[in-house]
């Protein structure tokens, strides 16, 4: 039996710990599952960026970057990374770029610090030559890098901790630099490497195919260097880095099409895999930049499924990093899609995206130990908000949703020959 809970968002069904397998919609919940009704908090109107005009040189913006902080937001911008007031949701400062966004990190350091690779020129295709470290808590650039070998955009990947900033490509170009100095760490992926698909977190984590498999890195945050290599099971036929903190790899094994994993693998301290979990059915949206839709903790993964119909909404669910065991799922309302968004010691924050002409589009709270939920901000139900809302989501969270303290923010990094949508779109409660 399902048990409606906090409203019209989601339902809650409990797994009993059974082996993790393509939910079927059904499963009992005890009566202690049920949840008191939870009063959403109303959101409003916190900005609206328009989509900026076309390119002149006929090269197309790109505007890859969203970030949040406590005392800012920024993005992405035409040429530019910019930066807004929290409470008012006016742009309070712009850092100007030489060219294009080429590709961006996905975190933002305790002090506020991004890394983002940027073309050297606006002329159309221009080489992603230019690094930068920018605090967009000041809207300063801390330093910028010229790299004459680099590439293109395709492929790109960025990091930042709170010790490196690091950029690399498919060619086996990689740079690591002090983030602080801009002095250079590393120049090379690791011995033995042909490549490194950087993320960042606690230290530099890349996956690379070094010898006769593809393998995991870790490097020093002291030095840079390579400190922990994990070699990954044998025939696999791809493998992405879901999690750094903790350490979750998504992988495809067997004879799958696509490039959609299939399985995850947790490891134990000294880099054997600890758990195994097969997520057939579910999303991980894996590419060099990470898996968007996965959200981990260090005790659960969160996954949302696939949707079996189109009339159909899908399902989040919650595994074990130790076991592996699927611990509870939470079915959408109707037919909308839940989207995990990040994770915390408490469960997991998810976008309740109800489509156009839907209701109940908002932010909601999971519980890590029985998926109890909690709404934390509803967009207002006017039919031009959601039809904005659910032209900008991304079902593969390419394009990052942002959540926290109460603002809610979206974000488009390019095709903005959809004039009528905004560039950038944010809520706020209060």
């Amino acid at each position: 039996m399902a048990v409606l809970v906090a409203g019209t968002f989601a339902f809650l069904h409990f797994n009993g710990g059974e082996q993790p397998t393509k939910a079927d919609g059904k499963g009992s919940a005890p009566t202690k599952a049920a949840s008191p009704k939870a009063l959403p908090t109303q959101g409003r109107e916190l900005l609206s960026v328009a989509a900026p005009e076309d390119d002149p040189e006929g090269d197309g913006h790109k505007a890859d970057g969203s970030w949040l902080t406590s005392r800012s937001y920024a993005s992405g911008g035409p040429f530019s990374v910019l930066g807004y007031d929290l409470d008012s949701g006016k742009q309070t400062w712009k850092v100007p770029l030489d060219g294009n966004v080429c590709g961006t990190s996905r975190d933002v350091t305790r002090k506020g610090y991004v890394a983002v690779s940027f073309a050297g020129s606006k002329k159309a295709r221009s080489k992603c030559t230019e690094f930068a470290v920018i605090d967009i808590n000041e809207g300063r650039k801390l330093w910028q890098k010229s790299l004459p070998d680099a590439a293109l955009w395709l492929d790109l990947s960025v990091a930042v901790t709170e010790d490196f900033a690091a950029v690399g490509w498919p060619d086996g170009t990689s740079w690591g630099f002090a983030i602080g100095t801009g002095e250079t760490v590393w120049d090379s992926p690791p011995q033995g490497c042909g490549y490194e698909e950087l993320h960042g977190g606690s230290t530099v984590t890349s996956t690379a195919y070094c010898g006769d498999r593809m393998t995991v890195t870790q490097r020093d945050p002291g030095t840079g260097k390579p400190s922990r290599t994990i070699k990954l099971p044998a025939g696999l036929l791809s493998a992405y880095v879901a999690s750094t903190d903790p350490l979750v790899v998504a992988a495809q094994v067997g004879d799958g099409s696509g490039l959609e994993a299939n399985r995850l693998f947790t490891f134990d301290p000294d880099g054997s895999i600890k758990a195994t979990i097969k997520i057939d059915g579910y999303v991980s949206s894996c590419r060099a930049t990470g898996c968007h839709t996965v959200a981990a903790s260090k005790d659960t993964i969160y996954l949302p499924s696939e949707k079996e119909h189109l009339t159909n909404g899908n399902h989040i669910a919650a595994f074990d990093t130790d076991t592996g065991r699927r611990k509870w799922t939470v079915d959408s309302a109707d037919s909308a899609v839940l989207l995990p968004l990040r994770a915390d010691e408490d469960g997991v924050v998810a976008y309740n995206n109800a489509g156009t002409g839907g209701t109940g589009s908002g932010v909601l709270h999971f519980a890590a130990a029985d998926g109890k939920q909690t709404v934390l901000l509803k967009q207002p139900e006017t039919f031009e908000v959601q039809d904005t809302t659910a032209q900008m989501v991304d079902p593969s969270l390419k394009e990052m949703i942002l959540f926290e303290d109460g603002r809610l923010f979206f974000h488009r990094a390019s095709s903005f020959y959809t004039r009528d949508v905004p560039m950038t779109y944010a809520f706020t409660v209060h």
